[in-house]
């Protein structure tokens, strides 16, 4: 593919090596095709031993302890609005399937295919309200903490809605775990977050939170976070205020989630969408220019992400860092390679690479104490699903700078459609954009250079 001369308001022109991996000012009437590019190769097969790999060297191991709650949040993923998960049945995990499952990786852990040295794993407990079953989560704690010769160790988190905090805060602050209290803001804010008779649940969870900080100070300040969902009753703005007067926290702010939903959802969400970006753009002036908020308005992040993107200096893994693959190889769309961050199991026993992505995607089962997960037919299933995809992918401008997770796609026509996608005349405007407001924030990308970043 040739590339493409760029030319901004300002009359500069740059053109973008993929051999270099930066943009270069195009002066001197240098023709189109000055840089001789790489021929790109795209690699959709994955081997049983490399799936070992990833297995051996998992960083995250996360349990569905149950799929019941004590809630019943108008945004649930697991409510009316979305149609991509296994039916609400108020299940219990067993603790034979988790037994089994927790055999099978500490093998992988003993074995040579373990090549970090006493690895830490985050052990996360997953619902559903992950408190309901807390029974599971100290039979499995126990066991893992009984395991020998495994060079791994572990640490546990959760997120929750606090209505049990009262019961369980003791154990855990004695396990030390990372929690993550969902919640909108005020009382108001929090008006979506409510019972099974529609009753706001604010007034019960908020007094427990309140419990947990006044008992437990110094495991607030170092282990507690909160989430809030954006949506039409708060604000970036009326979150971060709340949470930071009341617990002295930064919250993280996640918009509702757009994939998987229902026909019904669709209609819905987009009267209660409220956009992350456009939220803070709309913020006082006092509010965003105040350090602990943290965030930065629409045009900044993205400009960050184009960074991140295009030059070359991003890396999804310290093993990306150090592969002496062929760089010309790449993996079609952004999806994590199989188990290469984490695995989850499911209330009804299904296997997932993650929990974000819905319960459709099954790679193996765990049932009545079988355990059925067959390293090469991963492999083909995720090679099936780079076929489907990878025609786009070839032709795509973010060829090589990818984050879309090919399990959230829509299949159309045997094809899974890339709302991504991005073809040279979309990659112009793109880049016009972010190259001009390169220009105009000159300190901000020298900031950017600078530092590294570790997520």
């Amino acid at each position: 593919m040739k590339n493409k001369v760029i030319k901004l308001n300002n009359k500069h022109s740059y053109v973008y090596s993929n051999r270099h991996k930066i943009f270069m000012l195009y002066k001197n009437g240098r023709k189109d095709d000055f840089f001789v590019e790489d021929e790109i190769t795209f690699k959709t097969d994955y081997s049983s031993e490399a799936i070992k790999m990833n297995l051996a060297n998992l960083r995250q191991l996360l349990i569905e302890v149950t799929d019941a709650c004590n809630l019943k949040c108008k945004y649930c993923g697991y409510g009316d609005l979305y149609a991509n998960y296994d039916k609400r049945e108020a299940k219990l995990q067993q603790f034979a399937n988790v037994k089994l499952l927790i055999d099978h990786l500490s093998d992988l852990w003993r074995s040579e295919y373990n090549t970090s040295y006493n690895k830490n794993i985050t052990v996360g407990f997953y619902g559903g309200e992950p408190l309901m079953n807390m029974r599971l989560i100290k039979e499995t704690i126990a066991y893992l903490e009984s395991l020998q010769d495994i060079n791994v160790s572990f640490s546990y988190n959760m997120t929750t809605n606090g209505v049990l905090l009262d019961r369980y805060m003791d154990f855990l602050v004695e396990k030390n775990f990372k929690l993550l209290f969902s919640l909108d803001g005020n009382e108001y804010n929090s008006g979506y977050r409510v019972d099974k008779q529609g009753k706001g649940s604010f007034s019960k969870v908020f007094p427990n939170i309140k419990l947990m900080q006044s008992t437990y100070p110094d495991f607030f300040d170092k282990n507690v976070n909160f989430n809030a969902v954006l949506h039409d009753r708060n604000s970036v703005e009326d979150v971060f205020a709340f949470i930071k007067q009341e617990f002295g926290k930064t919250p993280r702010v996640a918009e509702l989630n757009t994939n998987g939903l229902s026909e019904k959802g669709k209609e819905e969400l987009k009267r209660m969408f409220n956009s992350r970006y456009d939220s803070f753009d709309k913020a006082s002036d006092a509010f965003k220019s105040q350090e602990e908020n943290r965030m930065e308005d629409s045009s900044s992040t993205f400009f960050h992400t184009f960074v991140r993107d295009f030059t070359g200096n991003y890396y999804n893994s310290y093993i990306d860092l150090f592969d002496s693959e062929d760089s010309t190889t790449y993996i079609p769309t952004g999806t994590c390679r199989p188990f290469e961050r984490k695995i989850f199991l499911t209330v009804n026993g299904k296997i997932l690479p993650c929990e974000k992505m819905g319960q459709n995607h099954v790679l193996g089962t765990l049932k009545d104490g079988i355990l059925d997960l067959d390293y090469e037919k991963v492999g083909a299933y995720y090679h099936d699903l780079y076929e489907k995809v990878i025609k786009n992918c070839k032709t795509c401008f973010l060829q090589k700078a990818c984050g879309q997770c090919m399990f959230l796609l829509e299949e159309r026509d045997g094809k899974l459609v890339c709302p991504g996608y991005m073809g040279k005349n979309k990659s112009v405007e793109y880049f016009v954009r972010y190259l001009s407001y390169a220009e105009e924030h000159p300190d901000l990308y020298e900031s950017v250079m600078s530092t590294i970043a570790v997520d």
